[in-house]
């Protein structure tokens, strides 16, 4: 899988919203790591973020991506560099999983905590502190570092409204072979 740019950040961060309104060029398919893990088929409750088995959760979605990638498609992965574990503390996502997924590149999503909190109060209706937003936030960014260094791989951070600086990344990096 070297045909895969993974685009993480938090619930809430908007990585959804900036990827339907971004403008790629064709044979671009965007994923959501919910989507390939069917999260709603094996959650109790799918608006509940807390993960019983992060390391088994991205088994099931290495596993799953591997029946959907093809050689002459190319994909953005939106998905997480930490989660909330069942005990609701953050947890980092295996490096594994990005060693396996082996993305052409990462992008960080970020955006204000508030803004965070109101489109999950809207989204989910769950509320969460700030305080645990922001520390999310924190440690999805330097986690996703790490992972950049680690595995020598470029990494972009993007933020609210950078719609058409994300279209610029992911064709850019699609383009260069």
């Amino acid at each position: 899988m070297t045909n895969i740019i993974f685009l993480g950040g938090i619930h809430g961060s908007g990585k959804n919203f900036i990827l339907q309104h971004a403008n790629f060029q064709n044979n671009i398919t965007p994923l959501t790591a919910s989507e390939v893990l069917k999260w709603k088929d094996f959650s109790e409750n799918p608006n509940d973020k807390k993960v019983s088995s992060i390391s088994d959760t991205q088994n099931l979605l290495i596993s799953n991506l591997k029946k959907i990638i093809t050689n002459d498609g190319f994909y953005i992965l939106d998905g997480h560099f930490v989660l909330l574990n069942k005990d609701g503390q953050i947890e980092r996502i295996p490096e594994t999983t990005f060693s396996e997924i082996n993305p052409k590149a990462l992008i960080i999503k970020t955006a204000s905590p508030n803004s965070i909190l109101e489109r999950l109060k809207q989204r989910d209706n769950c509320t969460w502190s700030t305080s645990l937003i922001s520390d999310m936030q924190k440690e999805e960014i330097q986690y996703a570092k790490e992972i950049s260094l680690k595995l020598n791989i470029k990494l972009y951070h993007i933020e609210d409204n950078q719609e058409s600086l994300l279209s610029q990344i992911i064709n850019s990096e699609f383009n260069n072979g």
